[in-house]
């Protein structure tokens, strides 16, 4: 599978740290209104000191003080996302929401304000079109109200809707039965996505139609492409074994005549700097000849195309054909692998 993009891996991370805040926001909620028993001879001093007073004084006379102001804080902080957030507590109605989810789940301010359960809530989104038709409802609607209970802490979900947008839900069993639920809008980062494994697939087409073996090995040395006309020059079961650079190179060490450029391009696949293109030729025992070119990749990879002698004068050597091949250098990533 290709990796993600790095913006993709960008949203994973903010989504990881993003969970750990509402389980600190869920666990506020569930204690902000229970009362602290006073140690005997301290006097009750609610109501002295307001809740955002952080005073050393206030919070050592009245503790749930410091509570109230990270509450505040943290219901600040969400009130800025653009991630939909919603926090529902043991019973499945929800406690908290921000602006964000009214956006994405298009619901009105009245009903959200009026605490809807979560069977509610999908409800809702259901009839306003806003989640997928799954084909068992409410088996599917009621995985969410068993979330920690003899189930899964969390649970991800990606939601293609009729609209064509893509929203990632994710939904996380918090302290005291309470559950967040977070709704992402991530269609503009799947179609960036598609669009770019689609010049990809273009590329490999076009470097497949290509008549003279090529491939591309990452900046780690490890083979990250090879065209159809490398895999039949060498054959399949040989083409599993040329994983890395180095192997390679002593493969076809061993399959030509003595040539001090095989150990050239071992030192030139190392280099940081100053790799500019160079070719040599290579005398195979099996009387085949070929010109090698060399050429540098993108994230320090390194690009082979061997060019059979008897077919220098081809029409791979044409301004178009040598355009198509080097639009596509930049097309892998730096871990070798095409994105």
């Amino acid at each position: 599978m290709p990796p993600l993009p790095p913006h993709l891996v960008l949203v994973l991370v903010a989504s990881s740290l993003l969970a750990g805040a509402l389980a600190a926001l869920a666990i506020l909620i569930a204690t902000h209104n229970k009362e602290i028993p006073e140690k005997p001879g301290q006097k009750s001093t609610s109501g002295d000191h307001p809740t955002d007073d952080l005073s050393g004084t206030a919070i050592a006379q009245n503790p749930e003080a410091l509570g109230g102001a990270l509450l505040q804080t943290l219901t600040k902080t969400i009130a800025h996302l653009s991630v939909g957030i919603a926090i529902f507590d043991k019973d499945g109605r929800m406690v908290l929401f921000n602006p964000a989810l009214m956006e994405l789940s298009s619901l009105p301010l009245d009903l959200l304000t009026k605490r809807p359960r979560l069977f509610d809530f999908f409800d809702q989104l259901r009839t306003q079109g806003i989640l997928p038709e799954p084909k068992d409802y409410a088996k599917w609607r009621n995985q969410y109200m068993q979330l920690g209970n003899n189930a899964p802490d969390l649970l991800e979900e990606l939601w293609s809707l009729p609209s064509g947008l893509t929203y990632r839900v994710t939904a996380q069993s918090l302290r005291n039965g309470n559950m967040s639920l977070m709704i992402e809008d991530i269609s503009n980062e799947l179609s960036a996505t598609r669009g770019i494994r689609a010049r990809v697939r273009q590329n490999e087409c076009i470097l497949n139609s290509i008549d003279e073996p090529l491939c591309v090995f990452s900046g780690t040395g490890h083979l990250s492409f090879s065209n159809r006309a490398f895999k039949e020059r060498w054959g399949t079961p040989e083409a599993r074994s040329v994983g890395k650079m180095n192997d390679a190179i002593s493969r076809w060490k061993a399959q030509t005549t003595l040539n001090a450029n095989w150990g050239k391009l071992a030192a030139f696949s190392e280099q940081l700097d100053h790799r500019n293109e160079w070719s040599f030729d290579a005398a195979f025992l099996d009387g085949e000849s070929y010109s090698v070119r060399v050429n540098p990749v993108t994230g320090g990879g390194t690009m082979l195309r061997f060019l059979r002698q008897d077919a220098m004068d081809s029409l791979f050597e044409t301004a178009q054909s040598r355009l198509q091949v080097d639009g596509a250098r930049s097309i892998f990533a730096t871990d070798g692998k095409a994105i």
